[in-house]
């Protein structure tokens, strides 16, 4: 497998991990109460991530057009 193929891999799988963490700490904030003092940290976690995300896929459309060869 070439690098870059790996790369793209390793990317998605990257990205797949984040939305999943996202999924979780969006599916927990709306089981807390409005006043529960984990919705601070869970939602600065969650932007932390979800500004993550981004680049993350930006690079993967970078690497999709490198692997088939043509425009994503």
């Amino acid at each position: 497998m070439a690098d870059s193929e790996e790369d793209l891999r390793a990317t998605a799988e990257d990205i797949a991990a984040d939305a999943s963490r996202l999924a979780d700490i969006e599916n927990k904030k709306v089981t807390l109460a409005p006043d529960d003092p984990r919705l601070k940290t869970l939602s600065e976690e969650g932007e932390k991530l979800a500004r993550g995300l981004v680049p993350k896929t930006a690079a993967e459309s970078e690497l999709v057009e490198e692997v088939s060869g043509s425009p994503a």
